[in-house]
């Protein structure tokens, strides 16, 4: 598509356009379309969120972390921008900067499912192992409208399970051995939040 094609979509054609190239994994068209949405003057949050996962799907998690950074910046009500930076954040082994992006989670209502994410993964940095997998599960059965977070979810639960299984993680003493395990968490978070870019 020539520059000049490009003036003239407006945002939501834009946006659509950016979405099926991601279905599509035409990773390289998302970000044509999404750098030319947040461009403009009527550059949205939510333009801002999906360049981030795209520059997630591909590595680059700086700027990953700087566009849905500016997201939140432009909205910050957005609580699935701040549960996937927080989730950024916490992969890349910056607990302190994650706890303060998921902390306002805790006002969403007791029983949504990004409340109980935020909170598995808060427990999560804390070593807290078994409240940690209670809480994604959680999380899990009550999300019915985005299954592929969910399926990142499962795959933390499952590490989890995993770790204790190989006697990493002791039943009776969870912390016991988390220098070991702390590369292998943070590996499984990082492959939960690049499997999918758009949740």
């Amino acid at each position: 598509m020539t520059a000049s094609t490009m003036a003239l979509l407006d945002q939501d054609e834009l946006m659509r356009l950016a979405l099926a190239a991601s279905g599509e994994n035409d990773t390289g068209a998302a970000i044509g379309y999404l750098k030319e949405a947040i461009s403009r003057p009527d550059a949205r949050a939510i333009a801002h969120f999906l360049l981030g996962a795209e520059y997630a799907t591909i590595k680059m998690y700086d700027r990953a972390i700087e566009e849905m950074q500016k997201a939140l910046e432009m909205d910050a009500s957005l609580a699935i921008v701040r549960l996937q930076l927080g989730l950024l954040w916490l992969s890349s082994g910056v607990a302190e900067t994650a706890a303060t992006v998921l902390a306002p989670l805790q006002e969403l209502p007791a029983d949504d499912p990004l409340r109980l994410f935020g909170a598995g993964l808060t427990h999560l940095m804390r070593d807290e192992f078994t409240e940690a997998s209670s809480n994604l599960q959680a999380g899990i059965a009550r999300n019915d409208s985005n299954p592929a977070l969910n399926t990142d979810m499962q795959k933390i639960v499952q590490e989890i399970d995993n770790l204790r299984a190989q006697g990493k993680i002791p039943a009776s003493e969870e912390k016991a051995k988390v220098d070991e395990t702390e590369s292998d968490s943070q590996h499984i978070l990082l492959s939960a939040y690049t499997s999918t870019t758009t949740h």
